[in-house]
């Protein structure tokens, strides 16, 4: 059996213009492993799966920390913008996170081939291409099983060693935001713990000389004064 007899020929795609968010609410909508990018002529410039939103250093989920600083209120009352990198972060897009070290198959690939591409380079799905790398389909590892066990699909061939994650300009990115974030935000924490502390020992002093008044004058808090120091007629 042959790649052209097991794709999938009916492929959701993404450009490299897509948002970050987006692909991922697509893998979520569908319950797909992985999608294909493609340009505008509908050649294959990578693929992204679930493994390609975690960030290198961190093992952060990008799609979750993208949402959190979305909806973050950034030093409130300040009307301060996000720096320019945690923007980037924000506005992430697929070609930001995509794998391009992907195997190709053609119509013409055997099975065996393709469970060879699952074993060794770690890729889901395998994009089915023409000669142009213009997509014509998508095997998925869940496609393969169909016909092998998942054990042999697993265990058919020896996996290469995993080697130093590739560079990402995401990953850097992301971790900027974050080292950011921390020393804004303990400055701020700091900075408002300060205001409650002075607003307490104000707030304590001006009881404590309220009292004090009060004590030698009651009469200072009063709105009128009490019947008894009122002048009378004759007075």
């Amino acid at each position: 059996m042959l790649a052209r007899d097991l794709m999938t020929k009916k492929v959701i795609t993404v450009t490299p213009e897509t948002l970050v968010s987006e692909v991922a609410d697509l893998l979520h909508k569908y319950h797909f492993t992985g999608v294909p990018v493609v340009n505008d002529e509908g050649r294959v410039l990578g693929t992204i799966s679930e493994r390609d939103f975690i960030t290198a250093d961190s093992n952060l989920y990008l799609p979750t920390y993208i949402h959190m600083l979305s909806n973050l209120d950034y030093v409130r009352g300040s009307n301060k913008q996000l720096p320019h990198v945690v923007e980037q972060v924000v506005n992430a897009k697929a070609k930001d996170i995509m794998n391009q070290t992907i195997p190709f198959a053609r119509p013409d690939t055997s099975i065996e081939e393709i469970a060879r591409m699952f074993a060794e380079q770690r890729v889901n799905p395998v994009p089915v291409t023409d000669s142009t790398n213009k997509l014509l389909g998508v095997i998925a590892r869940s496609d393969l099983i169909k016909f092998f066990s998942p054990g042999m699909v697993r265990s058919s061939y020896i996996p290469q060693q995993e080697t130093v994650p590739r560079a990402r300009m995401i990953d850097s990115q992301v971790a900027y935001t974050q080292s950011h974030f921390s020393s804004t935000f303990a400055y701020v924490a700091k900075a408002r713990a300060n205001i409650w502390i002075t607003t307490a020992v104000v707030l304590f002093l001006v009881g404590f000389i309220g009292g004090i008044i009060y004590v030698a004058d009651p009469n200072v808090f009063r709105g009128k004064m009490s019947p008894q120091y009122l002048p009378t007629q004759e007075e």
